[in-house]
């Protein structure tokens, strides 16, 4: 965790939310954290997601690394030139 500290100049949140009736659960600030993504990006959505929401969106994205890669890789294989 250090290492993504310092590569994303931000301090690790809390990974999980503990509860005495469903026992912890996944923090979406440190999913969000983990994937990279600007502080807020889903967390602090003017949508008022739920947090089922928030990791629900969250574990559809898409990693911002993963798609810049994707997206090179097609640039490539079709740039003919």
């Amino acid at each position: 965790m250090t290492q993504w500290e310092q590569l994303t100049g931000r301090v690790a949140p809390s990974p999980a939310l503990l509860s005495d009736e469903t026992g912890p659960r996944p923090a979406p600030k440190f999913v969000e954290w983990l994937m990279g993504l600007p502080d807020g990006w889903v967390t602090e959505s003017p949508h008022d997601l739920t947090m089922n929401q928030q990791l629900t969106a969250l574990g559809n994205g898409v990693l911002p690394a993963q798609a810049r890669a994707a997206l090179q890789r097609l640039i490539c294989a079709h740039d003919v030139r």
